[in-house]
């Protein structure tokens, strides 16, 4: 009953998802990579244990034993059964700094849509399999960021860095803070100015749920 949706995890040059996703390779490497896409730039994927979990049947205790093994050795060779869904739910692949930046450039030439390198991973996935068939199905790319954060990825593809107006506009708008010494109760603080907040959104607002 549902969409015949395809999820593909599209990872930088850490690639310990797609190591996973392709080998059933969960290990980590020597060393961290620094790369454009600078949030991809992680060992550890946080969510791959939910994932286990959940092609495994909900098997909590396959689910330990693999995680514990992991934290031991830092490296795991999923079971063949496991290795398997996994591949036959997702697809993976490993973006270079290269494909990146081409993207990227490529991207704003044909759409004048200034992707952040983030996002130019998924969009270079894309690239890769619209160039390779004819029709190529419709596709997603999530988008996570603005390229207004990482004007140096901008500079490398080649392209001028831009701030978005509502970007700029903030840096017209009041600055305000209240200052929290350590004998101050900051619970109650926090709790005056969530519904300072509140009272000032109803008034806009009136007609919005409570």
């Amino acid at each position: 009953m549902g969409l015949p949706i395809r999820l593909v995890a599209a990872v930088n040059h850490n690639d310990i998802i797609h190591r996973t996703v392709e080998r059933g390779d969960f290990s980590l490497s020597k060393t961290v990579k620094p790369t454009l896409a600078s949030a991809m730039d992680i060992q550890v994927p946080y969510n791959m244990e939910r994932i286990f979990w959940l092609l495994s049947g909900s098997d909590s205790q396959v689910t330990r034993a693999l995680m514990e093994q992991f934290e031991r050795t830092q490296s795991v060779s999923l079971p063949e059964e496991l290795r398997s869904k996994l591949s036959a739910a997702v697809t993976s692949e490993s973006v270079s700094d290269e494909a990146i930046t081409q993207t990227m450039g490529r991207c704003w030439e044909e759409n004048q849509y200034l992707l952040c390198p983030h996002s130019a991973v998924a969009v270079s996935y894309h690239y890769q399999q619209m160039d390779r068939q004819q029709p190529s199905p419709p596709r997603c790319c999530l988008a996570p960021a603005s390229a207004a954060k990482f004007p140096e990825a901008v500079l490398a593809a080649g392209l001028t860095p831009q701030i978005p107006s509502e970007v700029s506009a903030l840096e017209k708008k009041e600055t305000r803070c209240t200052p929290m010494r350590k004998s101050d109760d900051w619970t109650l603080m926090l709790r005056d100015t969530i519904e300072d907040i509140g009272q000032q959104w109803r008034g806009h607002f009136p007609n919005a749920p409570e």
